[in-house]
């Protein structure tokens, strides 16, 4: 039940919340050990959940140039591996401006919500969540109150010492990257998921799976979308009601307006 394949993981700092939470997790290629995920075809129905942050350079919004087209090709590449892994599952960690996966929302319940380092510690990182599941389950995040002008996170091309951005990452102070040069280490730690970022979603994932839930399926036996808030935060709501609570309902007003720095996407309805 707890077995589940990472794809793109690189030095694997997501793997590592997982696993501290309690999964068994089997890595899959990544170019930066000399693998090809397009040349990778996962045995089907033996893991339970798919994880993976496919490289996000071609969406972000330091990217000055054009795009290359990798990125929209990785994207591809995960979608086939889930679809072809078919697991109850899925989770994918990305930028904002990351397009959805659209392939799997016929056979997944999928949501897309934002979600920030600082919630859970003094450094602010922004990233974007896609998480599909067969039985129709939504994860949901803690999400705490913002302190003004903390540091940024650690990121790939970083002035800061490897030492530092390890620290930031939520890694412990004797972590080494031994065959690595020393710009190639902080490369690394850099693009990875910050610790306690992935705990949070790992410890979410537990706890939907830990309480019963009721599928709804349409005529063609696809799994039916919840209704969910407006803001992007991917909770559940019933009857009228477009926002969990007062606060989501403050945050789509924010977004509106542009008076926010976080960017919020609705969820994905595919």
């Amino acid at each position: 039940m707890n077995l589940i394949l990472s794809l793109f993981p690189g030095i694997g700092l997501l793997d590592m919340a997982f696993e501290e939470i309690g999964f068994c997790v089997v890595r899959g290629p990544d170019t930066l050990w000399g693998g090809d995920i397009r040349k990778f075809h996962p045995p089907s129905g033996i893991f339970w959940g798919v994880i993976g942050g496919p490289p996000c350079q071609d969406f972000s919004s330091l990217r000055r140039s054009e795009q290359t087209g990798n990125g929209l090709e990785m994207l591809g590449e995960f979608s086939r591996v889930v679809t072809e892994a078919k697991p109850e599952w899925w989770l994918m960690e990305n930028v904002a401006r990351v397009p959805n996966v659209t392939k799997l929302g016929h056979i997944y319940a999928v949501q897309r919500f934002d979600i920030n380092l600082a919630w859970y510690c003094d450094r602010t990182r922004l990233r974007h969540i896609q998480f599909g599941s067969m039985s129709g389950r939504f994860i949901n995040v803690i999400r705490r109150p913002v302190t003004p002008g903390l540091p940024g996170a650690a990121l790939a091309n970083d002035d800061r010492s490897f030492a530092e951005l390890c620290r930031l990452q939520g890694l412990p102070d004797n972590f080494d990257l031994p065959p690595f040069l020393a710009s190639e280490k902080k490369r690394a730690v850099g693009n990875g998921v910050p610790l306690p970022m992935g705990r949070i979603l790992a410890e979410a994932i537990k706890e939907a799976y830990s309480k019963p839930v009721v599928i709804q399926r349409d005529l063609a036996g696809h799994v039916t979308q919840p209704k969910t808030c407006a803001c992007g935060c991917g909770r559940q709501v019933t009857g009228k009601a477009r926002y969990y609570d007062y606060s989501c309902r403050k945050r789509a007003e924010r977004n509106r307006t542009g008076k926010s720095q976080i960017v919020t996407d609705q969820v994905s309805h595919m």
